[in-house]
């Protein structure tokens, strides 16, 4: 599952909206904002979190807000009466500090319930259990960090989730946007410090892969088109989108679905489908060195591998049987140890496409 987050520094405008309804047509399902972030008016905070509590309830989608205590008392609301809150149009509470184990036990049973999942210790599940939590509403939550060297490592993330998964707790972490960074340190909002400033997409699949993280969420408030696009091929196809150019002796069909082969190659994507696309022969064109990222076609020098087509996972040389006809962006570089066996492909080209 797959989430997104929408901060309250100033009132919702029409992009907002758009972006939430884009998001969720895309594949996801939650949105997360926060009412402690020292930087921002918290005057404003009920005002707005009506706002997109409504916008949430309108679009089916699940709203948790990361609370301490004096930030429920400077919107006027309580734990003791969670009608209201839910009302406003939210969902779950992600608690990070200034509540008892007991508090949330009680709660658990009014609304979704979100733990700092860092911070979990034995003796809190203990306590939880004698005041009888209702932990089928509950989960474990990372935090996302905005200052450069304070992310966790992937170690730690995944024993600590090993742990949370022995105590039944379904597990999120945060991986950063790409488009609109947060400020004030304007680094980014990743979990774990090796995702600060890398693609968010391929920090997701990494964190879902290797790391027992069951949900993801965008810490940052906005996604590129190109991410976004990438995502909703991710979410709605199990499709990895990459963005390339192609050259003019590229075949039209280098836009087609493919899947990469399940003998998977140490150097190169190889597109299981293309040999089989193949009317003519291909000569001899574009024999370059083949840079990492580029697009290959093997000509009629290669014999019966002919019309295959790679993507290069590492610097290659030229080879006298392979032309070089495009090759995919560097932002998409991190995408490419990802394709496993089997895994479907897509190349699209920006310009006029996004």
């Amino acid at each position: 599952m797959f989430g997104f987050s929408i901060y309250l520094n100033e009132d919702l405008k029409e992009s907002d909206y758009n972006y939430i309804c884009k998001m969720k047509d895309f594949g996801f399902e939650e949105v997360f904002t926060s009412l402690h972030i020292p930087e921002y008016d918290t005057s404003l905070y009920k005002k707005q979190l009506i706002a997109l509590g409504e916008v949430c309830k309108k679009s089916d989608i699940r709203l948790t807000v990361d609370i301490s205590p004096s930030a429920l008392e400077t919107i006027g609301l309580s734990l003791k009466n969670s009608n209201e809150i839910k009302q406003i149009g939210i969902t779950g509470i992600r608690f990070d500090y200034g509540f008892s184990m007991k508090e949330i036990a009680q709660l658990s049973h009014e609304l979704f319930v979100a733990l700092n999942a860092s911070t979990i210790m034995p003796h809190h599940v203990e306590v939880l259990k004698a005041n009888h939590a209702n932990f089928e509403n509950m989960e474990a939550w990372h935090n996302y960090y905005p200052r450069n060297e304070t992310g966790l490592s992937k170690q730690f993330l995944e024993e600590k989730n090993s742990m949370l998964k022995t105590w039944g707790f379904t597990t999120m972490a945060f991986v950063p946007g790409d488009r609109l960074i947060r400020g004030p340190v304007y680094s980014g909002l990743p979990t774990l410090e090796k995702h600060r400033g890398h693609h968010s997409l391929s920090s997701a699949i990494e964190l879902l892969t290797d790391t027992s993280t069951d949900k993801v969420f965008i810490g940052d408030p906005r996604l590129s088109k190109e991410t976004m696009k990438q995502f909703q091929a991710f979410l709605k196809e199990k499709t990895i989108l990459l963005f390339g150019t192609m050259l003019d002796h590229a075949p039209n069909y280098i836009t087609n679905n493919f899947h990469n082969r399940c003998d998977v190659a140490r150097d190169v994507v190889r597109l299981e489908e293309a040999r089989s696309l193949v009317t003519g022969t291909i000569q001899p064109q574009n024999i370059i060195a083949r840079e990492k990222g580029s697009i290959t076609i093997d000509n009629f020098n290669y014999g019966r591998y002919m019309g295959e087509i790679q993507i290069t996972k590492n610097d290659l040389p030229s080879d006298p049987r392979v032309n070089v006809i495009g090759g995919i962006r560097k932002e998409d570089f991190e995408l490419l140890p990802l394709i496993g066996p089997g895994q479907k492909i897509m190349i699209k080209e920006l310009n006029g496409w996004i």
